[in-house]
């Protein structure tokens, strides 16, 4: 169902990558999952955390017209996703799913693992899904990446590894850090560039201090 590639990013990359993440504190940690960005084919990331999008793009090797990307960003002791199908739910015409998804760890943690199963969105002619009857669990590690079909049914466990069904009680632990890249065939609605959004700008440390930035050669290529 799912790929696993292991050692998927340079070491260097993953340390800006997980810095310029570290800088948001707090900010936006509950709407983390629910705050998307748009990086099209051919565009210039301006932080390292879309130099990391663009890297695990070329890795990847989807052809399409763009990456949509989030930081996922959660307790594994109150996970606050449940299990769902990617898609763009504001699309005209009936609901789109990306061409692939895929999960980047930065950390590991207790539990928190990515399960993927075989249950696929159903086509507009056959809108009910079959019941899951597989499920690939997926540790999290750093520098893992595992990327799998935009149109499987999938979720994170919790501490314990299983379903979430709310709160657990106890520490709350280690807090679990990914990078969430969606590859579509067309732009999903309403996902702005991070660039016109104002929402986590404490990626950029230059332009934190008014700084302009220049992308790394490598980086500004098309995937």
């Amino acid at each position: 169902m799912g790929h696993v590639i292991d050692d998927a990013l340079p070491p260097e990359l993953v340390r800006r990558a997980r810095r310029a993440i570290a800088r948001l504190g707090d900010s936006g940690l509950r709407a983390s999952y629910f705050t998307t960005f748009w990086l099209p084919r051919g565009g210039v990331p301006a932080h390292p955390v879309e130099e990391a999008v663009l890297a695990l793009w070329r890795l990847s090797g989807a052809r399409c017209a763009g990456a949509e990307w989030w930081i996922g960003r959660s307790y594994t002791t109150d996970v606050p996703i449940e299990f769902h199908f990617d898609q763009d739910v504001k699309a005209p015409g009936g609901l789109r799913h990306p061409r692939l998804s895929s999960v980047f760890f930065f950390n590991n943690v207790r539990g928190g693992q990515l399960a993927i199963t075989d249950q696929v969105a159903g086509l507009r002619s056959a809108p009910v899904p079959a019941e899951p009857r597989r499920l690939q669990a997926v540790k999290p590690r750093r520098n893992r990446y595992a990327l799998f079909s935009g149109r499987l049914l999938h979720g994170v466990l919790d501490a314990r590894g299983q379903t979430p069904r709310g709160r657990l009680p106890g520490p709350r632990g280690r807090l679990r850090v990914t990078l969430v890249i969606n590859f579509w065939q067309r732009r999903p609605t309403g996902v702005p560039l991070w660039s016109e959004s104002r929402a986590l700008r404490a990626l950029d440390a230059q332009r934190r201090h008014g700084r302009s930035v220049s992308s790394p050669t490598f980086a500004s290529e098309a995937p």
